[in-house]
C-alpha cells in the first residue's frame, strides 16, 4: 500500500517590497542656491566698492591742503602798509606820510576816515580815505581812496585797489566831509566833498559832493554835483545884484580895430547850499539820490527845488543835471 502521502500545502507567493516615494523635484531648490549666490556676490561687491570709496576718501582727505583761513585785518597794519607803498614813509615828526608826486610836489598825507567790514566769509573788507594839500602852500590838494579785501580766488592774502584825485586847492578834505554810504545791497560807497577857495570874502568858496566807488579791479568816480558855495562881496546884497543886472544887460561894443576889453563880472551874495539823500538800498543797482536846494542868493532864500540824481548802470555813473554840475572855471 502506497504510503500515503500528505498533501502539501498551498504556497503563498513572495511579499512585494513596499513601493518608494517618488523623489522630489530638484527643480525649485536649484533656484534658491541659486539667489543666494547672487545675494552673496553681491554682498561681496558692495563691500568692496565701499571699500574702495573709503580708501579714496582717505587718500583724498590726506592729500588735499585745506582751504585758508578767514583773512582778518589788523586796520593800523595794513594802513600802515598801504600808505606806504603809496606815498613813502611815515614821518612821525610831521604826523603824515610825506609824498613827492611826478611833478615834484610835495604833499603831507593824513588818513581821515576808515571803515571796516566783516561781512565777507573770505575775510575783512577795509575802505580808507587820505588826504593832504602841498607843503609849499600852493594850490595843490591830493585825496586817496582805498580798499583792501581778500584776494579772488581765496588764497588767504588781500589785495588792495586806490583812485588819486588831485584839485587846486589849498584845502584838505577834512574826516567831517568824507560820508561812508551804502549804495546797494553789495556795494559800498563815499561821498568825499572837496573845497575850492579859502576866503568867501577874496573869490567863491565852492565845495563838490565825490562820488566813489569800487569797480571791476579799481575805484571808479560815478559822478559829483554841488554841496555850498559862498561868496562875500563886501557890499549890500542889494548893490552887488544891482551891478550883476547892469553887467548882464550890457553889450561889450565891437569896434572894427580896436581891442575892448571886457569889464569882469561882478560877483552876488552867494550863500547857497544843496543837501542830498541817499534812497534806501533795495537790490543789486546803486540807489538814486535825491538832492534839494536852499540857501540864500542876493541876500534872499532860492526856490526850494528838488532833483533825483539815477544811477546809469551801462556808464556805472550817475546822470547828473546841469544844474548841480560844477562851475566852469574862471578864466
Amino acid at each position: 500500500m502506497d504510503d500515503v502521502k500528505e498533501p502539501i500545502p498551498a504556497t503563498e507567493p513572495p511579499a512585494q517590497p513596499d513601493p518608494q516615494p517618488a523623489p522630489a523635484p530638484t527643480h525649485g531648490r536649484r533656484l534658491r542656491r541659486r539667489w543666494l549666490k547672487a545675494l552673496l556676490y553681491l554682498l561681496a561687491a558692495f563691500g568692496l566698492v565701499t571699500l574702495v570709496l573709503l580708501a579714496v576718501g582717505v587718500y583724498r582727505h590726506a592729500t588735499t591742503e585745506a582751504p585758508p583761513p578767514r583773512v582778518e585785518i589788523d586796520e593800523a597794519a595794513v594802513i600802515d602798509n598801504v600808505m606806504s607803498e603809496t606815498y613813502g614813509k611815515y614821518s612821525a615828526a610831521r604826523k603824515g606820510w610825506v609824498y613827492v608826486d611826478d611833478s615834484n610836489v610835495t604833499y603831507l598825507m593824513r588818513v581821515v576816515q576808515q571803515t571796516k567790514i566783516p561781512d565777507d566769509p573770505a575775510g575783512d573788507e577795509l575802505y580808507f580815505v587820505a588826504s593832504g594839500v602841498a607843503v609849499d602852500g600852493s594850490d595843490n590838494a591830493l585825496f586817496g581812496a582805498f580798499y583792501v579785501r581778500p584776494t579772488t580766488p581765496h588764497d588767504g592774502n588781500l589785495t588792495q585797489s586806490s583812485m588819486q584825485v588831485r584839485y587846486a586847492s589849498t584845502v584838505a578834505v577834512r574826516p567831517e566831509q568824507v560820508y561812508f554810504e551804502a549804495l546797494s545791497d553789495r556795494l559800498w560807497g563815499w561821498v568825499i566833498k572837496t573845497q575850492t577857495g579859502a576866503d568867501a570874502g577874496i573869490a567863491p568858496v565852492t565845495v563838490m559832493n565825490n562820488v566813489l566807488a569800487p569797480h571791476n579791479d579799481g575805484i571808479a568816480l560815478l559822478g559829483e554835483f554841488m554841496a555850498s558855495r559862498d561868496f562875500d562881496p563886501g557890499i549890500p546884497c542889494a548893490e552887488a545884484k544891482a551891478a550883476w543886472d547892469i553887467y548882464n544887460t550890457t553889450t561889450t561894443p565891437d569896434i572894427e580895430g580896436e581891442d575892448i576889453e571886457e569889464a569882469e563880472e561882478p560877483l552876488r551874495c552867494d550863500k547857497r547850499r544843496w543837501t542830498y539823500r541817499m534812497g534806501v538800498v533795495n537790490g543789486g543797482i546803486p540807489v538814486p539820490i535825491t538832492v534839494t536846494a536852499g540857501g540864500l542868493e542876493d541876500g534872499q532864500p532860492v526856490e526850494a527845488r528838488k532833483w533825483k540824481v539815477m544811477f546809469d548802470p551801462k556808464s556805472f555813473t550817475y546822470t547828473i543835471p546841469p544844474e548841480l554840475a560844477p562851475p566852469m572855471p574862471a578864466e
